[in-house]
């Protein structure tokens, strides 16, 4: 029984991972990428130049330059980001500076320090932004929602815009041509109003509204839920660190080493959901399809515990921390961690990476092992 049991996973996995090809990337320096690709094409690396084709993209490293082509979506996480291509459905990224300047269709999740539309960027679809600072010089088409320090609109939004700013100005040849809600210090001048098209509607905000809000959001049931779940996030990650298996996580590591691992990761990653869907699918593996379900969270957890820590060793490497503690790599990343997420749209991003780095640190020490 438990040969067929074995057997019948095995070809599980063989078709999910058919039915989800992946062009799978590794590169610790830099990776020049032309090539024409039916799948999937996933990146983790130093630097990524793509100026090819594939049905999604996903990248992760320090620079990501892409002039190709999807017919799908990109979703990337790095320091430095260039969008110049054309993509079919949306773009998820997360980066220090952002720049787009190529054609976009769909809907976009984009968050980071700061973000620029350039004059050739043409968006044709939703967009949600989370940045210190926005500017876009780009034509747009669809709704805009953003929270941001600063956003400047230079060109036209054809659709609505949502908008909590420090700042917003529209200076010439800006134009919205739907309605205008934004809450921000300071009310448009009368000029730049006269370029909202729609109706507009304004609220200031006050520092002591600000501290009214504080004062409400801190007393919520929401709140205090969150603020358990995530105390209860930490002890648990600590008893899990207890287990002597972990100890090995204590030995320091590179951020070449980080990337491998993740690589390793993403692998079972983007396998595991296919596998729980197929096994739904055919009537004789609906148990395994249900066993599959219920630990997956388990997993998650799991993942996500040893990822953040080894992220805290990594940190605790290039700052040249004196610490070999893997309870103290886990508090450090974890309050950084905490921190992210709340940034909008951003939180599911980081949950990927990290558990597929815990993943990968699994997979990687089983084949050593072997």
């Amino acid at each position: 029984m438990i040969k067929k049991t074995i057997l019948i996973l095995i070809a599980i996995l063989h078709v999910g991972l058919n039915l989800n090809a992946v062009v799978l990337k590794h590169e610790a320096d830099e990776l020049i990428e032309s090539g024409q690709y039916e799948e999937d094409y996933l990146f983790v690396g130093n630097r990524l130049e793509f100026s090819g084709k594939a049905k999604d993209l996903f990248a992760f490293g320090e620079t990501i330059d892409f002039s190709g082509t999807t017919t799908l979506a990109i979703t990337t996480a790095a320091k430095l980001i260039g969008v110049s291509g054309s993509i079919g459905n949306g773009i998820k990224a997360a980066g220090q500076t952002i720049t787009i300047e190529g054609k976009t269709t769909g809907t976009s999740f984009l968050a980071g320090d700061t973000i620029l539309f350039g004059q050739k960027s043409q968006i044709d679809g939703d967009t949600l932004v989370g940045a210190r600072k926005v500017t876009i010089k780009g034509k747009m088409i669809g709704d805009l929602y953003a929270g941001v320090g600063e956003l400047s609109v230079q060109n036209e939004i054809q659709g609505n815009v949502n908008v909590y700013a420090g700042e917003l100005t529209i200076p010439e040849p800006g134009r919205i041509t739907g309605n205008l809600i934004y809450h921000s210090e300071h009310e448009l001048r009368a000029e730049e109003a006269a370029r909202v098209a729609g109706k507009i509607t304004f609220e200031k905000t006050e520092s002591s509204e600000s501290f009214d809000r504080f004062n409400e959001g801190f007393f919520s049931v929401s709140f205090w839920f969150e603020l358990f779940f995530k105390i209860s996030f930490i002890i648990i990650g600590l008893l899990m660190l207890l287990l002597p298996a972990t100890k090995a996580m204590e030995k320091r590591q590179t951020h070449k080493e980080v990337f491998s691992q993740s690589l390793w990761g993403l692998i079972p990653i983007f396998v595991y959901p296919s596998a729980i869907v197929i096994s739904m699918v055919l009537v004789i593996t609906i148990p395994l399809g249900i066993a599959l379900l219920l630990a997956f969270f388990p997993i998650i957890l799991t993942t996500k515990i040893l990822g953040i820590t080894l992220i805290g060793n990594l940190i605790s490497n290039q700052l040249s921390l004196n610490i070999n503690s893997r309870y103290l790599f886990f508090l450090i990343a974890a309050i950084l961690y905490s921190a992210l997420s709340f940034i909008p749209y951003l939180g599911f991003l980081l949950m990927l990476i990290v558990s597929s780095i815990g993943c990968g640190w699994i997979t990687f020490s089983l084949f050593q092992k072997r």
